[in-house]
């Protein structure tokens, strides 16, 4: 799945509200909301993990390389 920097802040800030004591919070992705309470931080923080290992990925994919060698001895 791809993702974009938005959703990455809006996970980032969602682990802000509840580590700083807020009961709940809202995220909405494709007009789907998902609520997470406070014992759902370690399920923030999985998610944060898997969209900046997406984010890396998607930023450092390079292109193929493909040599092409000939030989004088028709091999």
């Amino acid at each position: 799945m791809a993702y974009t920097t938005a959703e990455l802040a809006q996970v980032r800030q969602a682990i802000i509200d509840l580590s700083t004591g807020q009961q709940a919070t809202r995220i909405t992705k494709d007009g789907r909301t998902v609520e997470f309470a406070t014992t759902d931080l370690n399920k923030l923080r999985a998610l944060e993990r898997d969209i900046v290992l997406g984010l890396q990925s998607a930023a450092t994919r390079r292109r193929s390389r493909t040599r092409y060698v000939t030989t004088s001895k028709g091999l």
